[in-house]
């Protein structure tokens, strides 16, 4: 009988312990605060529109890793061609974040808007390039076929 006693003590001691410790909890958020150079583009936070640039408020998140995007996670580019793929990636990857927050902590997010227009481009102007390589290696070839014969 007495070790009842004796265990519904220890029950009630550990019970009061566990009480104490959840008095004073650990913040159980985080906040991202996100930049931007352009107004009026969509803003997406871990793949849900959370409105327009500017967005002015601190905005409450668990702690851990999130995504602030200028795009859709379900934007698709199955009917385009290799090469235009690799390029939306590539220009989707430069108005993606990633970033990791803690408790109680803030996370300042900037995203630009002009540096995807600037790598667009870039590519646009790579690929011009690559087509007058191209083509004059091919008229170069045939040149130099016809000039063989």
């Amino acid at each position: 009988m007495r070790w009842i006693a004796n265990y519904i003590l220890i029950l009630g001691l550990a019970g009061g312990w566990l009480s104490a410790q959840e008095t004073n909890p650990e913040p159980t958020v985080g906040y991202i605060r996100i930049f931007t150079d352009t107004d009026l583009v969509q803003i997406y936070l871990d793949g849900k529109a959370i409105g327009y640039s500017p967005i002015l408020e601190n905005i409450p998140v668990t702690p851990g890793w999130h995504t602030v995007s200028f795009f859709p996670p379900d934007f698709r580019w199955t009917h385009w061609t290799h090469r235009q793929r690799r390029t939306i990636a590539n220009v989707i990857e430069s108005g993606t974040r990633q970033v990791a927050v803690e408790p109680g902590a803030q996370v300042e997010v900037e995203l630009e808007w002009h540096d995807i227009e600037r790598r667009l481009v870039k590519y646009k102007s790579a690929q011009r390039i690559g087509n007058v390589v191209g083509l004059s290696m091919v008229t170069i070839s045939l040149l130099l076929i016809a000039r063989s014969i």
